[in-house]
C-alpha cells in the first residue's frame, strides 16, 4: 500500500464542516478547563518568566524565546490567559491540519470521520491533555511543535522527498520553533536537519535539501538574536553542569576514587552537603551546593572525571542512567520518583502557594496585575471536580493508562512496526526520529521526572493512531487494513 500523496498541505484553504468539528472539540473542552482554572495554571518557573517580562530583565534561565511568546501575549491582553489561548488555538489547529491530511473528503467516509471525532473527544477530556494546554511552561508549545514537525516528515515521505519551497519553509520554521522552545531543542535540531536534508538530496530533491539547511539555520540565528535585542543575560544554571554535578555526587558517594579525584569532585559540590541532597530521580538539590564558577574554570576536567569513572564502571553508569531517569523506560510510576504529571493541589490555591514561594520567600515584587495570581474559582464546584479528577488519576492505575511518557513510547513503537508492515516501508521510521533524540536528551539531563518533558511521547501517538486510522479508512468505507494481530505476526516471520 503507497502513502497517499496529496492532503490539506495543498488544499488547506478548503476547509469543511469537518474541520469545523475537529477544531472546535479541543477549543471548547480546553476553554472550559480554562475557565475552570482561570486565569491559567503555573508554577514557579511560570513567574520566574512573568516577572522578568514585568521588569524587563531577562535571563535565559528559561529559553529566551518562550519568554518573548508570553510577552507579546501579555502585550496584546495583559493576562495570562492570552498565553492559554495561545497555546489551545496552537493545538486545535495542528490538530486539525492533522486530521485534514488523513481523510478524504472528497468520498464517503464517514466511518473515518466519525473514528477522528472520537479520537480527539478522548484525548480532549484525557486531563492531562486539557490541563496542559492551559499549563505556562515551555515543553507544552515545544511538544506541539514536535509533534507537528513529525506530522510534516510524514508529509516529506509520502511525497518521496518531492516537495517545494513553501513546504520547505514551513518545515524549517517548525524546526527552528522546536531548536530554541527548550534548551535541548537545539541538538534535536541539529541531527534531525541533517537526517533529512540527507533524505531530500537521496530522493534527488537536492535544492530543497540545501534550503532546508540554509532555511533552517537562518531562522534559528535570526530567533537567537532576540537574545542580543533584549540583552538576555546568562543564567548560571547549566544543564550539563548540573547533570554533571548530580553524576558525580552519585559517584562519590557509590564508587571507589582516587583521593585526589574525590577531592577535585568536593570543590565542585559541597561535600558535607551531598548525601543529604542526593536524590536520584532530582538534581535540583544538587545544584544548590554545585559552585558554578568552579565548573566553568575547569569545565574539561569535571567533564573528564565523569567520563574517566563511567568507563570504570560501566555497569554502575548504567544503573545510575536509568535510576536517574525511571520515566523515560518505566511505565508505572514509583513512590520514590521526584515529579508528577501536572502539579494540583487538593487541600490549597497552588497558584497562590507558588506566588508566595517565588515573590515572597525569594524577596521578589511584582509590579504588573499579571504577577499578582490565584484562581478565581478555587473551592467551587466546577473546580473542585475537575481537579479531584486529575488527582485522582495521579494517584490511580489511570495515571499509567493516560499520562505515561514511557506506555506510549512503547505503543508508538508498535504502531510504527504496524504502519511498516502495512505501507511496506521503512522510510516511516523518519517520523519518530524528532522524538528519539528528545527521549534521548532528557534520558541524559533530566532534572526530575516531570512528565512534561516527555509529553510529546503522547502527542505523537495520537498522531500514530490517526495514520493507521488512513490506512484503514482511507479510499473507502471497506477495511483497507487487518485488525487481526496474527497477520502481522505473519508477516514479521516472512
Amino acid at each position: 500500500m503507497e502513502f497517499k500523496d496529496v492532503g490539506a498541505l495543498t488544499k488547506i484553504n478548503k476547509l469543511n464542516y469537518r474541520d469545523l468539528a475537529i477544531f472546535l472539540i479541543p477549543i471548547i473542552v480546553f476553554s472550559v478547563y480554562l475557565a475552570v482554572f482561570n486565569p491559567c495554571i503555573a508554577t514557579y518557573d511560570t513567574f520566574n518568566q512573568l516577572h522578568q517580562i514585568a521588569s524587563g530583565s531577562f535571563t535565559n534561565w528559561h529559553p529566551f524565546f518562550h519568554t518573548f511568546i508570553n510577552m507579546i501575549c501579555l502585550g496584546i491582553y495583559p493576562s495570562t490567559t492570552s498565553v492559554c489561548i495561545l497555546q489551545i488555538l496552537t493545538f486545535s489547529v495542528m490538530w486539525m491540519v492533522i486530521c485534514k491530511y488523513h481523510r478524504d473528503d472528497e468520498g464517503d467516509l464517514r466511518k473515518g470521520f466519525k473514528l477522528q471525532v472520537i479520537l480527539t473527544v478522548i484525548i480532549c477530556i484525557i486531563p492531562i491533555n486539557a490541563l496542559y494546554s492551559i499549563t505556562l511552561w515551555k515543553d507544552i508549545l515545544f511538544s506541539y511543535f514536535l509533534m507537528f514537525l513529525c506530522f510534516l516528515a510524514k508529509v516529506m515521505i509520502d511525497r518521496q522527498g518531492k516537495v517545494d519551497i513553501k513546504f520547505i519553509l514551513l518545515l524549517s520554521i517548525i524546526m527552528a520553533f522546536v531548536a530554541e522552545l527548550r534548551g535541548n531543542g537545539l541538538y534535536v535540531i541539529i541531527i534531525v536537519l541533517a537526517v533529512y536534508a540527507i533524505y531530500l538530496f537521496m530522493k534527488k530533491n537536492r535544492k530543497m535539501s540545501l534550503a532546508l539547511a540554509i532555511l533552517t539555520v537562518t531562522f534559528i540565528l535570526l530567533i537567537a538574536s532576540l537574545n542580543v535585542a533584549y540583552d538576555v543575560e546568562d543564567n548560571e544554571k547549566d544543564a550539563l553542569a548540573t547533570k554533571l554535578a548530580h553524576m558525580l555526587a552519585d559517584y562519590d558517594l557509590n564508587l571507589e576514587m582516587d583521593d585526589a579525584d574525590r577531592n577535585q569532585i568536593h570543590k565542585l559540590i559541597n561535600k558535607d552537603k551531598v548525601k543529604e541532597a542526593y536524590k536520584p530521580t532530582k538534581s535540583d538539590p544538587i545544584f544548590a551546593i554545585t559552585d558554578y564558577d568552579e565548573y566553568d574554570n575547569n569545565k574539561g576536567t569535571y567533564i573528564g572525571l565523569a567520563v574517566k569513572y563511567s568507563l570504570k564502571d560501566p555497569l554502575h553508569c548504567l544503573q545510575y542512567l536509568f535510576g536517574a531517569s525511571p520515566m523515560v523506560w518505566d511505565i508505572t510510576k514509583d513512590g520514590d520518583w521526584m515529579g508528577r504529571p501536572y502539579y494540583m493541589s487538593g487541600d490549597r490555591d497552588r497558584l497562590q502557594s507558588d506566588f508566595n514561594e517565588f515573590y515572597v520567600r525569594h524577596n521578589n515584587t511584582p509590579t504588573e496585575p499579571y504577577e499578582n495570581l490565584s484562581y478565581a474559582n478555587w473551592g467551587t464546584p466546577a473546580f473542585n471536580l475537575l481537579n479531584s479528577l486529575a488527582l485522582g488519576i495521579e494517584a490511580s492505575f489511570f495515571d499509567t493508562i493516560f499520562n505515561s511518557p514511557a506506555l506510549y513510547m512503547y505503543l508508538s513503537i508498535i504502531l510504527l512496526v504496524m504502519i511498516h508492515l502495512i505501507t511496506r516501508t521503512r522510510e516511516i521510521y523518519l517520523i519518530y526520529i524528532p522524538n528519539v533524540l528528545n527521549i534521548l536528551a532528557i534520558f541524559f539531563s533530566t532534572p526530575i521526572q516531570d512528565y512534561r518533558y516527555l509529553y510529546p511521547n503522547l502527542l505523537i501517538c495520537y498522531l500514530l493512531i490517526i495514520i493507521l486510522i488512513w490506512l484503514r479508512y482511507g479510499s473507502s468505507d471497506e477495511p483497507q487494513i487487518s485488525l487481526n494481530p496474527m497477520e502481522y505476526i505473519r508477516k514479521l516471520k516472512n
